[in-house]
């Protein structure tokens, strides 16, 4: 049936996808291998049911079903829950979710409970393949809503790189797979290994599509390894490529509340050590960017966006540093600098097991010891919270806008 290897094929791409969206998210990587999951069942199916253990591929479909339930339901728990701090705990917080978020989110379990007591309690039945059609229909539905809303509160754009993502996968794998199907099809040599071998046919074509950038930076290190120049341009242009796909360009951050630019000022700080990622922050919007790009008169792209807005998070924290004569002191007043600076900044996880600090100079490590000595992790993270709010704060009071006002305001005072 046509349409289960489209399932298939869909399954597959958007749980890859999912997951090299946002390698970091915990959320993203077990919504992705969900996905996956399904779609290895799905194929396992379709490879048994071509042999004669007709009793066997059900029960293996089955299996499949009930472990793909099972990893929905963590990414479920997740998908309805908000972040704390750099914990990365999630509460459940069903009372806070629309009637839209709410349906979405259990629509999978009656769907699940069709399919399982089918035949026990239910007067008809349905074959494997409808199984994962229908239930596969509910996942991509479910992990799609998940993927909007959780770019909308990172504030990134997500139809361009998505709609991307998909057309070049879906053309791929129509010119490179559809030989091997019309092939099959014309010689009529459906069997196991056919189909196993379309099925990674498919999964070579998306994976390639879905992976275009890592495996072109790996191909042009082999093929420019004595061109250092070259190769770094081509990795400046692969960057700015993907990330033009994924920056959100009506993004205000003046006009954001407290709480919204709060929550993204946060964000950038966690990722001030990978400009990439950065990159694609909604603060590079930030029209004091605008005015600093021009007067050093750098090329306004978003990689020159990204290293102004770096060092103004810098400068922002810098701010917060009580004596400027001083490396590091432990007194009241250096709680918000040290909790932002040193983990953000040098790179220190204070509280990581598996944390080396062997690159570390005299004062970073000075500061690590204070930290693991004399600082509970939970104030830890509350400095972070209060000090990256006033970093927020600092942000909007150096809005061009605010700036004026405050000109103005003082050209209107009298002297």
């Amino acid at each position: 049936m046509v349409l289960t290897y489209i399932m298939f094929g869909l399954l597959f791409w958007l749980g890859l996808y999912i997951c090299n969206r946002d390698t970091y998210n915990k959320l993203f990587l077990t919504t992705g291998l969900c996905l996956l999951l399904g779609a290895v069942g799905l194929g396992a199916s379709l490879v048994l049911s071509a042999t004669d253990l007709l009793d066997q591929t059900h029960l293996f479909s089955a299996l499949f079903l009930h472990v793909t339930f099972i990893t929905w339901m963590i990414a479920a728990l997740g998908a309805t829950t908000e972040m704390e701090d750099e914990t990365q705990r999630r509460v459940f917080l069903w009372n806070k979710l629309l009637v839209v978020d709410r349906v979405i989110t259990i629509l999978p379990i009656p769907i699940y409970v069709l399919i399982s007591f089918k035949g026990r309690f239910l007067p008809w039945d349905f074959s494997f393949e409808w199984n994962w059609i229908l239930f596969g229909t509910v996942l991509l539905l479910f992990a799609v809503h998940l993927l909007i809303k959780e770019l909308a509160t990172q504030g990134e754009a997500y139809l361009p790189d998505l709609f991307r993502s998909l057309d070049y996968s879906l053309l791929f794998t129509t010119i490179f797979s559809g030989q091997i199907a019309l092939v099959i099809q014309l010689s009529s040599s459906w069997n196991s290994m056919t189909i196993l071998l379309l099925l990674i046919s498919i999964c070579i074509s998306i994976t390639f599509q879905v992976f275009v950038y890592p495996l072109r930076a790996i191909l042009d290190s082999i093929a420019f390894f004595t061109f250092p120049k070259l190769r770094e341009e081509r990795a400046h242009l692969r960057m700015v490529e993907d990330v033009q796909t994924r920056l959100n360009d009506q993004a205000e951050p003046e006009e954001m509340d407290e709480e919204e630019l709060y929550r993204h000022t946060r964000r950038a700080l966690s990722q001030f050590g990978d400009l990439q990622r950065l990159a694609a922050s909604p603060l590079t919007n930030l029209k004091l960017i605008d005015t600093r790009l021009q007067d050093r008169g750098a090329d306004d792209d978003v990689v020159e966006r990204a290293i102004e807005l770096k060092s103004i998070l810098l400068e922002s924290i810098g701010y917060l540093k009580p004596r400027q004569d001083e490396a590091f002191g432990t007194s009241d007043e250096w709680r918000y600098y040290n909790a932002l600076y040193f983990p953000y900044i040098i790179g220190i996880k204070p509280y990581s097991m598996r944390y080396s600090s062997d690159k570390l100079d005299a004062t970073s490590l000075e500061a690590l010891a204070w930290f693991r000595t004399y600082v509970p992790e939970r104030t830890y993270y509350n400095w972070q919270t209060a000090g990256a709010k006033l970093v927020a704060l600092r942000l909007k009071e150096k809005s061009p806008a605010n700036l004026i006002a405050v000109d103005k305001k003082r050209s209107l005072s009298p002297k």
